[in-house]
């Protein structure tokens, strides 16, 4: 797939009159922490959440009359299904969206809001890919992939160009990559600006095909896609746009679910910003990489690529305590102890020494192992941090030497 400055340029000028830029915000808190300057640019802050409207709306914007006529047909977990409705909506085109079973009941209504017809069908992004070629068979309808289609990706290139005409210079940006047009349409638009930013790329690690087959040099199959971040859970490669991330990304890694929990309780707390699991882990990926090399980061100016903000709201309680047990601010601990009056007691005076809070007890009686006078108790606490944390634990330990984090 070759794409040239012009098409990404062309790409812009038309969606300058229909899509309004999107912030970019310094943010003191993070920008303290890390001792460089760190700014977000907020893409969660467009109509439908998402960067994702950039390439479907360009992409529709180019149909001919006879294919506005037929109507548009694509594949989406949520945000491509929106910004395909929205962007039919504004241009009066019928669109049908076909979405795995299980996506998030949030993006089926709003997409469904914004007019589009829903068809829920399959496990997964392939299985609707699939059944998509069985419908356009049967009715003509324009395809709009969400990643692998040149138009899509100079729409979503554009990005880019708000960055650089928001901000003078930056030395790195971070961004997640699912199939990879995000990424690669801003590291065009970069490289062909002879910007010297460089552009790092992440993906959730359990479903993280296109960072391996980037990192070995060669296509990698993975067979599942396990991570919360729906935006981004593509398990197949395809050919070019890994030849064409390859030649625009400067390095790509793998973060955990874990670590993208912590990066959305993060940016709630130190920026205000709502972000789904993609959209925080650009945070996750610099925090990751940052602490594995500080130098390489400190003083310097670094934009955080919010994707996008549409999370799972009956997601978003399970998030934050991920979140906060990687922050080592909440902790579950297992305490085998003799089950005998006034032991409880000791222990949760030694947690109020520690200031730390308690949560929730429970006592397992029935696990294999256990003499049928020990109980295992165990304690979901609150703790103000991970100097706290290693301080009771450490406190505990000379009455309960088998005390353990869970």
């Amino acid at each position: 797939m070759k794409l040239g400055f012009e098409d990404f340029k062309k790409a812009y000028s038309v969606l300058s009159d229909i899509i309004d830029p999107t912030p970019m915000v310094y943010n003191e808190w993070l920008s303290k922490q890390y001792k460089c300057d760190i700014f977000l640019k907020l893409e969660n802050m467009l109509p439908i959440g998402s960067f994702k409207m950039r390439g479907a709306t360009y992409k529709i914007a180019g149909l001919t009359e006879k294919e506005r006529k037929q109507g548009v047909l694509a594949v989406s977990a949520g945000n491509h299904a929106q910004g395909v409705a929205w962007a039919a909506q504004r241009f009066g085109i019928k669109a049908t969206i076909i979405m795995p079973v299980g996506s998030p009941m949030t993006k089926i209504k709003n997409t469904e809001t914004l007019g589009a017809k829903v068809i829920l069908h399959g496990n997964s992004i392939e299985e609707g890919f699939e059944y998509a070629q069985e419908l356009m068979k049967k009715t003509p309808m324009t395809f709009v992939h969400p990643y692998h289609d040149p138009k899509v990706i100079c729409g979503q290139g554009t990005v880019a160009f708000e960055m650089l005409n928001q901000l003078e210079s930056f030395d790195y940006v971070f961004s997640s990559i699912g199939g990879g047009g995000l990424v690669s349409g801003i590291g065009s638009v970069l490289k062909h600006s002879k910007s010297k930013a460089k552009v790092i790329a992440g993906q959730a690690s359990g479903c993280s095909a296109m960072v391996d087959s980037l990192n070995k040099g060669k296509i990698v199959k993975i067979d599942t896609a396990d991570t919360f971040a729906d935006g981004i859970r593509v398990k197949n490669v395809a050919k070019d746009m890994y030849q064409l991330l390859g030649s625009v990304v400067d390095s790509a890694h793998s973060v955990t679910d874990e670590k993208m929990a912590w990066a959305v309780l993060q940016l709630m707390e130190k920026a205000r910003v709502i972000a789904e699991g993609a959209g925080a882990l650009p945070l996750a990926l610099f925090d990751q990489l940052y602490y594995k090399n500080p130098k390489k980061f400190i003083g310097k100016k670094i934009v955080l690529v919010v994707c996008g903000g549409n999370i799972d709201v009956n997601l978003l309680d399970r998030i934050i305590d991920r979140g906060l047990i990687e922050s080592k601010r909440r902790a579950r601990i297992a305490i085998p102890i003799i089950d005998k009056p006034g032991t409880l007691h000791k222990i949760t005076g030694i947690i109020k020494e520690a200031e730390a809070n308690v949560l929730h007890v429970f006592h397992d009686r029935d696990s294999d192992g256990l003499r049928l006078d020990i109980v295992n108790a165990v304690f979901t606490l609150e703790v103000k941090g991970e100097t706290y944390l290693n301080a009771l634990l450490k406190e505990l330990k000379k009455e309960f030497p088998l005390c353990k984090i869970l």
